[in-house]
């Protein structure tokens, strides 16, 4: 039994006779913001002996890719290292010359630090790299305020060396304030603060799934804030149907993919479970909202898909093809909750949409023709951050996928040796537990046969 479902159910008022005071508290329970997820996840969150936990997917993308799948070449933003405007030792004097005709402050020695910082990083000379850049930068502040935007390439090449340092608290430092810096007094629907998003929001991403924290709820959190104070201001300023708010709504519905199969805290964190007794004054903030996330995550992630579909089923630059794949995306995201009537349901209204529409054949051979492993999106893909998974193999595997998006009857073609028997146990388990998007057929869902792919795995 998981330690969390142990303790879980010991704290749970089940031995009380239900009087007065267990029906309150039965009722509390229910219908507060923390209980009101033991009625919405429904199964996933029952702790019974006659209806199991069932067990969490499989990372796809993080633990298992395929390489014929074009998602598995899919690589996080990386800034660039700059060309050196000169060898080190030109560059040196050039600094000296500055500092001896216009002193410390001189504004022409922050361009000089920068190409100095770039000649150090091409001969991965990272220290003195970051002992360059960090001057460069603090010049920029004094001389030019404090978000100029003459930052911005000192900033990408300071995050680039400690990276390479493997010095990440120091990147993820320097990669909020370069989010800060990218939009300053830049207005929401501007393009520079989506594609500023895109990218911090990446690399909150990364750092979740890497695990460099110590308590990792705080990454969701701050992800949840970043597309829902853009959601809002964007509401203000388009309102509720403009088509600029779909950005922001897929990446609360990948957060929401995230939080879906969150494992809890280890080794001295909270514990992450809001069915225990609260100390409220010991209770921060975050933890709070991030439980009521977590306890209504099907309805948020539900509710921002059905957005996105409404929004491109009624906006002025209306296409098929984009609303026919946000009812699919719904259909996935019931699937991936293992709700596979309502699956089902919306994968038939996929295909009935498809028909109509310019293209709907094609649309349905491509998204519908062959079983997709789940989610769609590159939710656990590594970001930038190294995953702590040292052990990697390569599977080939003939199974069957069921109506219900489920491997069945695998038969594993890479022969089992002393070498790969770990590997190959890890393969079983991890397709066992893949969610997959079923195919469909003429309008029916139905099972897949003799299907056969090969799989890089990490464990």
């Amino acid at each position: 039994m998981p330690i969390d479902s142990a303790r879980r159910r010991s704290r749970l008022p089940g031995r009380l006779p239900l009087g007065s005071i267990g029906l309150l508290a039965l009722a509390l329970l229910l219908t507060s913001p923390a209980g009101a997820g033991v009625v919405e996840t429904g199964r996933a969150q029952c702790c019974s002996s006659i209806v199991p936990e069932l067990p969490p997917a499989t990372y796809y993308g993080a633990t298992m890719r395929r390489d014929d799948d074009p998602r598995s070449r899919w690589h996080p933003y990386l800034h660039p290292p700059a060309a050196p405007p000169a060898p080190i030792d030109v560059l040196l004097r050039r600094i000296d010359d500055l500092e001896g005709n216009g002193g410390p402050m001189n504004p022409d020695l922050s361009l000089a630090l920068e190409g100095l910082g770039a000649a150090y990083l091409a001969e991965n000379r990272y220290r003195e790299a970051v002992q360059a850049l960090r001057p460069g930068i603090h010049l920029a502040r004094v001389n030019e305020g404090l978000h100029t935007p003459s930052q911005v390439r000192m900033l990408e090449q300071l995050i680039l060396a400690h990276l390479r340092q493997g010095d990440y608290a120091s990147a993820d430092e320097q990669q909020a304030y370069l989010f800060r810096v990218r939009r300053w007094r830049h207005s929401v629907d501007e393009d520079v603060v989506l594609e500023a998003t895109k990218r911090y929001a990446d690399w909150l991403r990364g750092a979740y799934l890497a695990d460099v924290d110590d308590e990792r709820y705080p990454r969701l959190v701050g992800l949840s804030d970043l597309y829902e104070d853009a959601i809002e201001s964007l509401e203000e300023l388009q309102g509720a149907d403009s088509t600029a708010l779909l950005p922001y709504l897929q990446g609360r519905v990948e957060l929401s993919y995230l939080i879906s199969v969150y494992p809890g805290e280890q080794d001295g964190g909270f514990q992450a479970d809001a069915r225990q007794p609260l100390d409220f004054a010991a209770t921060s903030d975050a933890q709070i909202r991030f439980w009521r996330l977590r306890d209504h995550n099907f309805r948020y992630g539900l509710q921002a898909l059905q957005r996105k579909e409404s929004i491109l089923a009624t906006g002025e630059d209306q296409r098929p093809d984009a609303r026919a794949d946000a009812i699919l995306a719904i259909g996935d995201w019931y699937q991936w909750h293992r709700r596979y009537a309502e699956a089902i349901r919306t994968y038939k209204e996929a295909w009935r949409y498809t028909e109509g529409i310019p293209g709907g054949r094609d649309w349905q051979v491509k998204h519908l023709g062959r079983p997709l492993e789940l989610p769609k999106e590159t939710v656990f893909n590594p970001g930038l951050v190294p995953l702590d998974t040292p052990n990697s193999a390569t599977i080939s595997v003939r199974f069957d996928v069921n109506r219900h998006g489920e491997a069945k009857d695998i038969a594993f073609l890479t022969p089992e040796s002393e070498e790969n028997r770990i590997a190959i146990t890890r393969a079983y388990h991890y397709l066992r537990n893949v969610r997959f998007r079923p195919r469909v057929s003429e309008g029916s869902v139905v099972r897949t046969e003799g299907l056969e792919r090969t799989y890089d795995i990490r464990f």
